[in-house]
């Protein structure tokens, strides 16, 4: 018995032990790994050819600051063999364009535009631009594409030669708005959603109290998204000088004009005036080739990616006074919080880092948001009016979106720059609660107790009692009235005024310029360069604002903060087909994720983040 008993303790040691040994040198190898991709990144960089076009390979979004690239991404990039360059940021595209129109060495620019997925009017109007801008020296400008998608192509329209794949197609489809409604289903399943809201045309919250739309918000959403396709219409008919209805037929055009080319839609681009020749993957790259010679040894064009012409320009010094440079992108939440959202807490070290900079002069806030926690935002305003109090000027330049939270913290700033599309307002705040106390009830459960007052065992499995339904309205319209006082403190405004911009409304910065929202319509660019006149700097630097990390931080950081991973491998395990089903349902549970305020309070524009 005793030898059965030990040898059961024996072996369930060996067991550990050997558990044990096999868990530390997985984890010895993932960091030699690490240490190895680490290393030999940095001597990974080509060199220079005497002449040669500068590539703009576009993979994923068009990033407002840069993600970290962190060990294990590279690890995981390097084991499945993944050589696909990583996402680039707008700052990134514009110097290495605005260094290259100068540079000898740079015979062309070619547009590589296969694997971008779609992008705000906003950041692809300000590529556009630093486009034309190289345009000014004389170097052609070419367009590769096997396909090009809406976003893509209004990007390629910019070249001068744009060149489709014969088996290829251009789509152009227009904009839309749609999400899924839960109504049904939460009836379905006896889920009680339980909603506040002020503004009539806040309808985030829409999805859970109908299977449909709203009028009001199918009239606000038209409004928007109109502009913004007549300005997409607009600059492809100036680029490309064709008339306006080859990129938006009717749909009787459109069937005559197929039919016509026999139903192939590389021959319907071409003849259309979508581009200019079509041309095999090889013809596309003698034809560059033509301008600055053939790399035998890639077999293709001589070329260099703008990521390796950065890193061979090296960083630009200037010793001009500083206006510094803060990028605030993603959804507003409060404490610890994931990639691409706006940490309250990290941000304001990093306004109070800008505050206490001597060589800083003024501040330029970049909000790329659709907003989020009400709280969090006004912690973020907090310290931005703080900022202020030092006397130095504060400008907001907003990217594809300032919206809702977004437009909270930039409401107070001395001046507001947006883009002819970016989207911003939205001035309205909601509540939301999920209760299920009626599916418990079917499954046989209940919950009881008892409690010192009226106010103890409201929640998940008990409902809302009436009297705190009318404390959480109560408490969402002074949220909104606290939004509806600073926006008309900030911008000079009574609050009659603010009432017509606001009750939920989205803007384009066009309609915010006409409606004192905003004070001018530009980039980046010209926000940096309009806090430098309020600062009185004849010449100025830029001084993006960080903060120095820990070892523990850096390593937490690149080790654990890396979440977007396994949600972007389990949408690309679906069947191609159902990936554009599996990217809506991603894009719902993202924003449901952002329900983090501890008084559920949010001030979102959930609508305008594909925007």
């Amino acid at each position: 018995m005793w030898s059965a008993i030990k040898w059961l303790f024996r072996t369930l040691g060996r067991v550990l032990n050997a558990i044990r040994l096999l868990i530390t040198n997985l984890l010895f190898l993932t960091l030699l790994v690490f240490m190895v991709l680490i290393f030999s990144a940095k001597d990974d960089t080509p060199a220079l050819p005497a002449r040669a076009a500068l590539t703009l390979t576009l993979t994923g979004p068009v990033l407002e600051q840069d993600a970290a690239a962190s060990p294990r991404r590279l690890a995981e990039k390097w084991l499945s063999g993944d050589t696909t360059p990583p996402p680039m940021t707008l700052s990134q595209i514009k110097e290495a364009l605005d260094r290259a129109r100068n540079d000898q060495r740079i015979g062309a620019l070619v547009l590589r535009l296969q694997n971008m997925t779609e992008s705000s009017l906003t950041k692809l109007d300000e590529i556009g631009e630093a486009i034309e801008g190289f345009k000014t020296s004389g170097k052609p400008v070419y367009a590769l594409g096997d396909y090009y998608t809406q976003g893509q192509y209004y990007l390629a329209a910019h070249a001068d030669e744009v060149l489709l794949n014969p088996a290829g197609a251009v789509t152009i489809q227009g904009l839309g708005v749609y999400r899924l409604h839960y109504k049904s289903a939460f009836e379905r399943f006896n889920i009680t959603p339980h909603v506040f809201r002020v503004g009539t045309y806040k309808s985030f919250v829409e999805p859970y109290l109908r299977d449909d739309m709203s009028e009001e918000s199918r009239e606000d959403t038209l409004r928007w998204l109109g502009q913004l396709w007549q300005h997409y219409q607009d600059n492809i008919v100036k680029l490309r000088d064709i008339p306006a209805d080859r990129i938006n037929p009717s749909k009787e055009q459109l069937l005559s004009r197929f039919g016509a080319v026999n139903g192939d839609p590389a021959r319907y681009a071409l003849e259309q005036g979508l581009v200019d020749r079509l041309a095999s993957r090889n013809e596309m790259l003698q034809t560059v080739a033509e301008q600055v010679g053939w790399d035998s040894q890639a077999n293709r064009y001589m070329s260099v990616e703008i990521p390796a012409y950065l890193s061979h320009s090296g960083p630009r010094k200037n010793a001009a006074p500083a206006v510094g440079l803060i990028t605030a992108s993603g959804a507003i939440m409060s404490g610890d919080t994931g990639p691409n959202t706006i940490n309250d807490e990290y941000l304001g070290r990093l306004i109070n880092e800008a505050r206490l900079d001597a060589d800083i002069h003024a501040l330029v806030l970049r909000i790329d948001s659709p907003g989020g926690s009400a709280f969090a935002a006004e912690q973020i305003r907090s310290s931005l009016l703080r900022f202020k109090d030092s006397g130095k000027p504060l400008v907001v330049s907003m990217g594809s979106i300032a919206a809702s939270g977004g437009y909270w913290i930039a409401a107070d700033a001395d001046r507001i720059y947006a883009a002819p599309t970016t989207l911003t307002g939205s001035i309205g705040v909601f509540g939301l609660f999920l209760t299920f106390e009626e599916a418990f009830e079917k499954l046989g459960l209940h919950t009881d107790g008892v409690g010192t007052t009226d106010f103890v065992g409201a929640g998940l499995t008990t409902g809302l009692p009436e009297h705190t339904k009318q404390l959480i309205q109560m408490g969402v319209e002074h949220t909104y009235d606290q939004f509806v006082s600073l926006v008309a403190k900030g911008r000079s405004m009574n609050p009659e005024q603010v009432e017509r911009a606001a009750q939920g409304h989205v803007w384009t910065g066009q309609d915010a310029k006409e409606l004192g929202l905003v004070d001018e319509l530009g980039y980046l660019d010209d926000a940096l360069a309009g806090a430098a006149g309020l600062a009185e700097l004849p010449e100025f630097s830029v001084k993006p604002v960080k903060l120095p990390s820990s070892a523990k931080e850096i390593l937490l950081e690149q080790l654990l903060l890396d979440s977007g991973v396994l949600s972007n491998w389990a949408t690309a395990a679906l069947p191609a087909v159902l990936r554009p089903a599996g990217e809506q349902l991603k894009s719902e549970l993202s924003a449901l994720s952002q329900f983090d305020d501890i008084r559920g309070q949010y001030v979102l524009c959930v609508e305008c983040r594909e925007f």
